[in-house]
């Protein structure tokens, strides 16, 4: 199957990353100013080309990608018209909230805990994110929710289910949840699912068990691992994601494996490129001896191809996610929908 023209472009754009915008207020939109994960205080903006979403940070200057009003997206010679520029609560057309700013875990590729620590910390409780939402009620079509963990996975779990219990109350079933928690026994899944969460994700970060410990150093793999597969077996097929982060200088072969042991357990795996943030990139290239880089657009598709194949052989598909990642595509090269 050849790969389409606009999903080359795009996974182009992933590999570079960033956009330079010279006539910023010639725009109606804010940028996404995230507060989660790797790209956590960046500004961001998401545009859609050719039914693809793409998400890149702004740059200070044009090294090359850039984009203009009124023409599209213009890299390495070639522009697409741009059919939309937004940027809503994280991710266009849901209310992607982070719950807790702060985190006391130090993974490596992650801005959060160095961000934090420069700003007061935000708790958002269950009442503010029900008007949060409210508000943007007609302009969303799904909720997805994540945390960040400054006391313990109890408590931040607990708080998630609070928050998704008040959700379900105010709206009903009108609205498909997600959540992204980080979970460390199997009464924590079971927790959010009884409270009404329709999708979750549970990050392995790296299948890879020895790049996982370097870039993890406080968090168990194999519990990693047990975790997302229990969700798998509470939640069912269709509706239990996990982050793979490719570019950590894991070995090639550990997210083909990775993405194709999680399609066995009826999971999807999100091939993330890596993002290395100005905060992360001095930690993590030490820690893993200068390996850490983005993946290149070829490394993606080549990825994306192959998991492709596995969830079809699995009957896996991604396009019946309604929230989160996969339901947004903007930070990967997602099967079955730009492949």
């Amino acid at each position: 199957m050849s790969v389409p023209k606009a999903t080359l472009f795009k996974a182009r754009l992933l590999e570079h990353g960033k956009v330079y915008v010279a006539n910023k207020k010639e725009l109606a939109y804010i940028p996404d100013h995230s507060t989660a994960g790797p790209s956590a205080g960046l500004d961001c903006v998401f545009f859609g080309f050719e039914k693809k979403l793409v998400r890149l940070s702004l740059s200070p200057m044009d090294d090359g990608c850039s984009y203009i009003p009124g023409e599209g997206l213009r890299f390495q010679g070639e522009t697409y018209p741009v059919v939309e520029v937004e940027s809503v609560l994280h991710c266009p057309r849901q209310a992607f909230l982070n719950l807790d700013s702060n985190c006391r875990y130090g993974c490596l590729f992650c801005a959060t805990p160095l961000l934090s620590s420069h700003v007061n910390r935000r708790v958002m409780r269950d009442e503010v994110v029900v008007r949060i939402v409210e508000r943007v009620r007609r302009r969303i079509e799904g909720v997805a929710l994540t945390t960040g963990v400054f006391d313990t996975p109890e408590e931040s779990v607990k708080h998630m289910a609070r928050v998704v219990k008040a959700l379900r109350e105010h709206f009903g079933d009108s609205l498909p949840i997600g959540v992204e928690p980080l979970v460390t026994e199997k009464r924590h899944v079971n927790l959010l699912y009884e409270a009404g969460a329709d999708e979750i994700k549970v990050n392995v970060e790296s299948f890879d068990p020895k790049t996982f410990r370097i870039v993890c150093p406080e968090l168990d793999y194999r519990l990693n691992l047990e975790m997302v597969r229990y969700a798998a077996e509470v939640f069912g097929d269709n509706r239990v994601c996990s982050n793979i982060i490719v570019g950590l200088g894991e070995p090639e072969a550990s997210v083909d494996e990775g993405a194709r042991v999680l399609a066995d357990w009826g999971v999807v795996a999100s091939l993330r490129p890596l993002t290395l943030h100005p905060l992360v990139m001095g930690r993590l290239n030490e820690a893993t001896g200068g390996r850490a880089a983005r993946p290149n657009a070829d490394r993606m598709i080549r990825h994306a191809l192959k998991h492709r194949d596995v969830l079809e052989e699995r009957g896996i598909d991604t396009r019946k996610f309604k929230t989160m990642c996969l339901k947004c595509t903007a930070c990967d090269i997602v099967p079955q929908k730009d492949l």
